[in-house]
């Protein structure tokens, strides 16, 4: 059988393939850790190297890798997609793979999450058995703020954050705030959104999640599929978001004419 090649997580790039040896000796060198996500294919979704350890995939010890086994197992599929991307879960569909070959609150996490699930199992620790998104940064909620909200689904927020930028522009205009102040203001709510975005997201999927759990009861099957329909993102939330953004900055620009 040929011998199992290897992509792994380097920050948010992929690096590989290599083979088990190879694995290995990134592992003395510390590039690899236990909590390194890890790709092969025949695997539905990128993994820490410390579980897959503990389901018996032998990464260290065996002389070859053999992951066909493990499928039938833990329900991984056998179509692939493009290994150059360690955060997206090689099969059709991103939703369902992510939470493939995990158990529970995990699978609902990822369940709600999607595609990019493994991204914000480390953001939120969950891997550390707790829950938290404190003391982290995110990106796409800084630069983009409320589009991203509305990308997410989280759609209270979004209104709120909406309002929130409205109030400030009608503010702005009554008091005649300089152009130097609100750009300060403006930067100083972006910086809001990147460091409390993880927990916002973090929060509003703790919130589907107990929400799907009144409606299917104890049945877990539908419990994921629930949450599945009531996570992952929307493109049309996203071109709406788009519209309102430039609804505020035309009104926010009459209002300062």
């Amino acid at each position: 059988m040929q011998e199992a090649q290897w992509w792994y997580a380097n920050g948010r790039q992929s690096s590989g393939p290599v083979d088990l040896a190879g694995l290995r000796q990134l592992q003395r060198e510390g590039t690899v850790t236990a909590r390194t996500l890890l790709w092969c294919e025949g695997m539905p979704s990128w993994r820490p190297l410390a579980e897959l350890d503990q389901a018996s995939t032998q990464v260290e010890v065996a002389p070859v890798l053999d992951i066909d086994a493990a499928p039938a197992a833990e329900g991984i599929a056998s179509s692939v997609g493009d290994p150059s991307d360690p955060y997206r879960a090689p099969v059709a569909a991103p939703d369902v793979a992510a939470a493939a070959g995990l158990e529970g609150e995990m699978a609902l996490y990822a369940s709600v999450v999607g595609g990019n699930f493994p991204i914000y199992r480390q953001r939120w620790r969950l891997d550390q058995g707790i829950a938290t998104g404190s003391g982290t940064w995110h990106w796409p909620a800084f630069l983009l703020g409320l589009i991203w909200m509305m990308y997410r689904k989280m759609y209270r927020l979004a209104a709120m954050w909406a309002g929130l930028l409205l109030l400030i522009s009608v503010v702005e205009t009554l008091l005649d705030v300089p152009d130097g102040l609100s750009l300060v203001i403006t930067f100083a709510l972006s910086i809001t959104t990147g460091i409390f975005g993880n927990s916002w997201y973090l929060a509003h999927c703790q919130r589907l999640i107990a929400q799907a759990r009144t409606v299917t009861g104890g049945d877990d099957t539908r419990l994921r599929s629930e949450l599945t329909a009531r996570g992952g993102t929307s493109v049309v939330a996203t071109l709406i978001a788009i519209v309102i953004a430039v609804v505020l900055s035309t009104v926010g620009a009459a209002l300062a004419g």
